[in-house]
């Protein structure tokens, strides 16, 4: 009972005597602790105070949804198992005393609350109430402390009006939607304690590389009972992002498809989705490969065009899903502008900042309801684990995230959440260092004869307008440079000559990378539908020495517009950086009297410069093989026996074969009879 009324088989207050069922002492003790919580979280109500009405006292509150109250009754349920064992502990001091005090004196003295007077007619409630609750709340705070321990919560396995499926599928974590962090982005990327609850208080969160989590009892849950639905390590990496990101809730999930392939499960059959026209390849069969399958509508609009957006919109439409900048054309949408557009028509608004991490953009900051990112990117950073991200400010989104992330079983696994939180650390060194890069190899290409177009986030890479609305909601222009040579067969050959660049898939890496996305991350995109030019050619700017890349980019570019054919090693392998360094001598040397030491040494060889043509590369690669001695001859590497090694040898053998014998002999005489 909210007011803190309490009825003794049937007898009691006049509140508590409305119910019809006679309540057992058990359900005393879980009904005097929710009459602390309750008080607590009101302030003290009174006892006269008559109890609101079930679920008229959560109508102020828009979450109205039975995971929220359970939520927002964490400190009632952790009070109710403190009160719990309060009860046994005085049940079984009771039957050990021989002395036996009336029931007021004995609810006094040991703290529990009691409504029934010594002739047990009830009369005794008002007193009794009034008397106890600052002694109850003593005694509970000498029990389970000020403060709540969440990784200690217990959650009831069953409870009255209360599902299975109600209980919170995900670990309890703070809401970042409101913080503000007196931290900069710099600092907020190390600046964080993944595991505060660990007794060991380690550096660095450690890996939970387990599946299941040992349970309290058969009746309650504890903070973790299977990976699926929660581990510490990717809670740890969950909290960060959400900080970054000034989330609610963030959730970890095993590639970035999986978390757009959650971001559209949060549609039904009948409902529409607007998508941008430049959209990357993977979300593009997504939708229209399976989406529609499943019964909604996808279509494809200009996001950068508000015009265009609100046009497009009707009654159906549930979810806006935009790139900015888009990927890989460099669209910019104002993000501000098209939330409020999308919340005016009740509409969602999603935005896969992949492109923008957190310490450039934050989208959620300007009205957007969701954020995916493929971690596989810039928050790995390293090129060595996937994963996606869905990031979201409202607390409905968040318990219907967490639903499907645990019913569908795409969450991130604990080894390669630990790897995003070492990469977090060093995403701002590396994105700051990977930009800077980018500006200068944009206006490199910017003045290249051979180039017709580039798109790029910065100056001169869009149009005035674009680049304002850019600057005003992000930090930085990113990494991401798109070209355009007005040939299919000078982009290919481009890309084919570069030496440091690593023709591959992806962005984000500490590594620069080149790609043709018409053939390669968006050709799951059929050409009709397709919007992107065939030469384009996409660049991931990474961190290497940027005088290395735009010599690379130039030699590169006057090899594709020669006729030269694509030169290659012996081994068909493209000549580049390739780390084999064939032309230098091996240790360790098999015998060293045999290979003698060259005169001159490799390294007092001039060293190459990297972008000498190939010619030069052979003269330099023969003169090195000129002072390389020949390999030796097999007699030279196994030399023949002295007489005298072979004299023990034999010698050794003999010993051996004796001991053996004896050996065989003493076995069959003790197995005769």
């Amino acid at each position: 009972v909210r007011a803190g009324h309490v009825a003794d088989r049937g007898t009691g207050c006049p509140v508590c005597a409305r119910r019809a069922r006679p309540r057992p002492r058990q359900q005393q003790a879980k009904v005097a602790a929710n009459a602390a919580g309750s008080a607590e979280r009101r302030g003290g109500a009174g006892p006269d105070e008559m109890p609101a009405p079930r679920g008229e006292e959560w109508n102020c509150w828009t979450a109205n949804t039975a995971k929220a109250r359970k939520n927002d009754d964490m400190s009632a349920r952790r009070i109710e198992n403190a009160c719990w064992r309060v009860w046994n502990m005085e049940r079984q001091a009771q039957a050990q005393s021989q002395a036996s005090p009336s029931p007021v004196a004995r609810s006094r003295s040991s703290g529990r609350l009691d409504c029934s007077d010594e002739t047990g007619s009830g009369s005794g409630c008002s007193d009794a109430v009034q008397k106890q609750p600052s002694d109850y709340a003593e005694m509970l705070e000498m029990k389970i402390g000020r403060e709540l321990d969440f990784a200690r919560c217990r959650f009831p396995a069953k409870q009255e009006n209360i599902r299975y499926d109600d209980l919170p599928t995900f670990p309890v974590r703070p809401n970042f939607a409101t913080f503000r962090n007196s931290l900069r982005p710099a600092s907020e990327c190390v600046v964080f304690d993944g595991c505060p609850e660990d007794p060991y208080h380690p550096s660095n969160t450690p890996i939970y590389q387990t599946s299941t989590f040992v349970q309290p009892s058969c009746s309650e849950f504890g903070a973790y009972d299977y990976t699926r639905s929660g581990n510490p390590t990717r809670t740890a990496l969950e909290k960060h992002v959400a900080l970054l990101e000034q989330a609610a809730a963030a959730f970890a999930f095993a590639s970035g498809m999986a978390a757009l392939h959650t971001v559209m499960r949060l549609l039904r059959s009948g409902d529409e989705v607007l998508v941008n026209e430049d959209i990357y390849g993977g979300m593009h069969r997504l939708l229209t490969q399976d989406c529609t399958n499943s019964g909604i509508t996808v279509r494809f609009v200009d996001t950068s065009n508000l015009n265009s957006v609100e046009k497009a919109i009707t009654s159906r439409t549930k979810l806006i899903h935009t790139e900015s900048p888009s990927n890989p054309r460099m669209r910019i949408s104002d993000l501000r502008r098209l939330a409020d557009l999308a919340h005016r028509y009740g509409v969602l608004l999603s935005v896969d900042s992949t492109m923008m991490p957190p310490v450039i953009c934050k989208p959620l900051s300007f009205g957007a309801d969701i954020v995916v990112h493929s971690a596989t990117k810039f928050f790995s950073g390293h090129a060595d684990c996937t994963g996606g991200l869905v990031c979201v400010r409202d607390a409905d989104l968040a318990h219907r995230v967490a639903f499907l992330q645990n019913a569908e079983g795409t969450a991130l696994a604990p080894f390669e959440c630990f790897l995003f939180l070492r990469g977090i650390k060093t995403m701002h060194l590396r994105v700051k260092c990977a930009q800077e890069n980018a500006a200068q190899i944009a206006t490199f290409l910017l003045n290249h004869s051979s180039i017709k177009e580039v798109y790029f986030p910065g100056r001169g890479g869009c149009d005035p307008t674009s680049l304002a609305i850019h600057r005003a909601q992000a930090s930085g222009q990113g990494s991401m440079i798109s070209l355009t040579t007005g040939s299919v067969e000078f982009s290919r050959r481009f890309c084919d000559f570069c030496r440091i660049f690593k023709t591959t898939v992806s962005f984000g890496s500490v590594n620069s990378l080149c790609e043709m996305p018409c053939t390669m991350s968006h050709a799951s995109i059929p050409a009709e539908k397709r919007t992107l030019p065939d030469d384009l050619v996409r660049l991931s700017i990474g961190i290497e020495d940027v005088r290395d890349l735009i010599a690379d980019i130039s030699q590169a570019l006057e090899a594709a517009a020669s006729k030269t054919p694509l030169p290659s090693t012996a081994t068909g392998r493209v000549e580049g950086f390739d780390s084999v360094f064939e032309d230098l001598p091996v240790l360790p040397q098999v015998c060293s009297s045999a290979i003698p030491t060259p005169n001159k040494s490799p390294q007092q060889v001039p060293l190459a410069d990297p972008i000498l043509p190939a010619s030069a590369h052979h003269e330099l690669d023969a003169a090195v093989l000129r002072e390389t001695p020949a390999p030796p001859a097999p007699s030279q590497l196994r030399p023949k026996p002295k007489s005298n090694e072979i004299v023990s040898i034999v010698a050794a053998a003999a010993v051996v074969g004796a001991v053996a014998g004896a050996g065989l002999t003493l076995a069959w005489r003790r197995s005769r009879p």
